[in-house]
């Protein structure tokens, strides 16, 4: 800086009457006018950054709301589907049959049934189903039991005597497990004969006994080899549970060969039994035809 002492003279003027104090003299001035620059150039920042807020406060405003929400990833779960029981219960009172559920579900031997006979007296119970299946009357004693039932899935129908008096109600037997499957010859040439009509003789109390008496003489080689088990429908269906039609299934090596239907005196679905009014056999089974008191030969190809 110049010496010239009226120039600094008139400087220091300036200095002052800017608002800088005097004895901090002309080095104050460049500082001041730096924080100046510093000052102007930090509210043009912040008036830009206002601007740009505020836009777009104004695009956020004009805009639908609905459009600017987003579904929350943690949305509550649907409600769980309410559980099948795996066995209806069954309350046959004086005031009527009682069936507290829509639906059931099939267990691997069939339809468990619990019921509550309220009735202070033997009564009857009665399962019906799909194609024609039937339980026939089941007696219920007073008090508590259980009734299982091998009725194919689908509408099912449950009946007591409250009476004299037969009340139903419909159920829905539902499976899941895929356990039941419908009963069928299983022939490897595909051909089928039914025979009709054919006598257990002497009678037996013994329902594969029977079967195997009627069937023995019709048989390559008789029944012997053969397998007597209860029908396939359920895994675990047994020839014990009460049903107004009694079938055998006849097997070879895990093959169905032979349905056999048993009946008691005068078709009764219980023993002594006296007769098969009818058998589905494998034609590759039997010895030789039917004979003349049987109902013609019939053939059927499966697909």
């Amino acid at each position: 800086m110049s010496d010239d002492p009226d120039l600094r003279s008139r400087l220091q003027r300036i200095a002052s009457s800017a608002g800088d104090p005097p004895e901090h003299g002309l080095e104050r001035i460049a500082a001041r006018r730096r924080r100046r620059r510093r000052r102007r150039r930090g509210a043009v920042a912040t008036a830009a950054a206002l601007a740009a807020l505020a836009t777009g406060l104004s695009l956020t405003v004009g805009t639908d709301r609905r459009d600017s929400v987003t579904a929350s990833g943690a949305a509550p779960p649907e409600a769980a589907p309410a559980e099948v029981p795996r066995t209806v219960e069954v309350r046959c009172e004086p005031t009527g049959i009682v069936v507290p559920v829509a639906s059931v579900r099939a267990q691997n031997d069939g339809l468990h049934i619990r019921v509550h006979n309220l009735l202070g007296d033997e009564t009857t119970l009665r399962v019906t189903g799909r194609e024609g299946w039937s339980s026939g009357d089941i007696p219920v004693v007073p008090g508590v039991d259980t009734v299982r039932q091998p009725v194919p899935p689908g509408r099912v129908t449950i009946g007591c005597t409250i009476e004299g008096e037969v009340q139903r109600r419909q159920v829905n037997l539902v499976d899941p497990a895929g356990y039941y499957v419908k009963p069928a010859l299983e022939c490897e040439d595909g051909l089928e004969e039914r025979l009709r009509n054919l006598r257990v003789e002497p009678p037996e109390r013994s329902l594969v006994r029977a079967a195997r008496q009627a069937l023995d003489a019709r048989v390559a080689g008789g029944t012997g080899e053969l397998a007597a088990v209860a029908p396939r429908g359920y895994p675990a269906q047994t020839l014990s549970v009460h049903t107004d039609d009694p079938t055998v299934q006849l097997e070879r090596d895990g093959r169905v060969v032979g349905l056999v239907h048993v009946r008691g005196a005068a078709g009764a679905a219980e023993p002594p039994w006296v007769a098969v009014p009818r058998a589905d056999v494998c034609a590759a089974e039997l010895a030789e035809p039917p004979g003349e008191g049987d109902a013609p030969a019939t053939t059927a190809s499966t697909a």
